[in-house]
């Protein structure tokens, strides 16, 4: 596969001074030692001068393996303290970041490596499996120069990759404008300032990662306690030792600590608490708060067009993702497959991506992005999230939102959580599958589900075929993992044609 075009996206105006850069510089000259990045599997912390003079290690280390501006440097080494040393070098020089998951395999690298004209790759992997010449970095990484005609991308700070949940993922080109922009009305919304600490316990290389943590830290030094994956024990030692205030997490996190409480009760100080990356249950919410007196507050966004909206109230009593983030402004357009009442959202912002890689504009459009998300504003202004339109299952020309579904599906006794997919029927065309994450301490059998769905549901959106699952598979974002999801659904319906027929 040949690399993209990236002349064939469109391109913001160059220019040419980084605001990240001179953003860190200025605070290098004001505050040099204040410590940004704690890490206490180390039992170290980083200070501005630290990081700065790494970046620039970092800047001649890229220069001497011959990168030039525009070229695409693939980051692929999860959750260190060297990311943010290698931003800050990559955008002096200019360089395009393609950040992937810590858990992404060298054949996946490889192909994203052919795919988007990747001209090296900064891993923590001790693999020889990535062809190319092979430095050390200062901090124990490897850079892996591929030593081909790398392609450029000219006034593209970051490639977003989508989730890519069915084939492959697309790259959102985002300029540093852009990026910058949505992190400023983050901070604005969630109230977030210099004086707090964030836990970064999701992954740097997501976008909500990139634009929650990693780019407060480097414009208004927002510290960090850095942590290579999820560590729940640790939390009290977060807000003890080094002031956590807020906690940027995903809903498996926070139904983690539902399940397994904080032994000392949930810490003090910790109040900022935020859910974003997969649908988050009003039912956590309500438990959250009635057990530990803390809300779980919702942020909506999108890789393609940054933060959408936060709940930034203190009230448990509703079911939406909040206000639109300042300079966010939020229409709805109408689409067959919404459900009534509801269009699709429509967002507006000057954090809204430039387009995807090689493709038209499509859904971006009208100055700005059309999810694939439906809603609906209520009288308060707030946005209430009613399904997607690229979900929906269609049965016998009757279209069934899976999110309707579910939410009938969490109401039941012993049900912890689901997920509903289509899966093919020969004579409807799709079927309603439920996957199922039951209470071990209660019984729930197919037939229950099917009653308790008949009394509340039409007939048509009643689940064909119930897979019950120790847990909803997950990624490392939080999101649900569907190719996983639908091997088990394959395993756990093969040799049943009764409840797909």
């Amino acid at each position: 596969m040949r690399p993209v075009d990236q002349g064939r996206a469109p391109r913001p105006d160059a220019r040419g001074v980084s605001e990240l850069v001179t953003a860190f510089s200025r605070l290098r000259q004001t505050d040099p030692r204040r410590l940004l990045v704690h890490q206490p599997g180390a039992g170290r912390s980083q200070s501005v001068d630290d990081i700065w003079r790494a970046h620039l290690e970092h800047v001649e280390l890229f220069r001497s393996s011959g990168l030039r501006a525009g070229q695409l440097l693939l980051l692929a080494c999860g959750n260190r303290p060297s990311v943010i040393a290698l931003w800050l070098a990559a955008r002096a020089l200019d360089l395009t970041i393609l950040p992937v998951d810590a858990g992404t395999t060298d054949a996946e690298i490889r192909e994203l490596c052919e795919r988007f004209g990747v001209a090296a790759i900064v891993t923590a992997s001790a693999s020889d499996h990535l062809a190319g010449r092979r430095v050390s970095t200062p901090d124990g990484l490897a850079l892996v120069g591929r030593g081909v005609d790398a392609a450029r991308y000219s006034g593209i700070a970051v490639l977003k990759l989508t989730s890519g949940s069915t084939g492959l993922p697309k790259a959102t080109c985002t300029s540093e404008p852009q990026l910058v922009i949505d992190s400023r009305q983050i901070v604005a919304g969630m109230g977030i300032t210099p004086e707090d600490t964030q836990i970064a316990a999701i992954p740097l290389s997501h976008a909500y990662g990139i634009s929650v943590i990693l780019v407060p830290l480097i414009l208004q030094a927002t510290a960090m306690v850095l942590h290579e994956s999820f560590v729940p024990h640790q939390l009290h030692g977060d807000v003890e030792t080094f002031g956590a205030t807020t906690f940027p997490g995903v809903p498996f996190m926070f139904e983690y600590f539902l399940a397994h409480p904080p032994a000392d009760g949930w810490p003090r100080g910790l109040h900022r608490l935020i859910s974003a990356g997969a649908r988050l249950s009003t039912t956590t919410v309500h438990h959250f708060f009635e057990q530990f007196g803390v809300k779980i507050h919702s942020f909506y966004g999108a890789s393609e067009s940054g933060g959408i909206s936060y709940d930034a109230s203190d009230t448990v009593d509703d079911e939406t993702v909040g206000h639109p983030l300042p300079g966010v402004t939020i229409t709805f357009r109408q689409d067959e497959s919404a459900p009534p009442a509801s269009g699709r959202v429509h967002v507006r912002s000057g954090a809204v991506s430039i387009g995807y890689l090689g493709e038209s504009e499509g859904e971006f459009c009208d100055g700005g992005f059309l999810t694939g998300d439906c809603g609906v504003l209520d009288d308060r202004g707030r946005l209430r999230l009613t399904g997607r339109v690229s979900t929906f299952i269609n049965v016998a020309g009757k279209k069934v939102q899976p999110a309707e579904v579910e939410d009938v599906l969490r109401q039941m006794p012993g049900v912890r959580d689901v997920r509903v997919v289509a899966a093919a029927d020969r004579q409807r065309g799709q079927q309603v599958v439920a996957c199922i994450a039951v209470d071990r301490s209660c019984e729930v059998t197919t037939l229950a589900v099917r009653r308790f769905c008949s009394a509340r549901l039409a007939p048509h959106k009643i689940p064909r075929a119930v897979v019950f699952l120790d847990a909803i598979p997950l990624t490392a974002r939080g999101k649900t993992d569907r190719r996983a999801l639908d091997e088990a659904i394959r395993a756990r319906i093969e040799g049943m044609p009764e409840q797909l027929c």
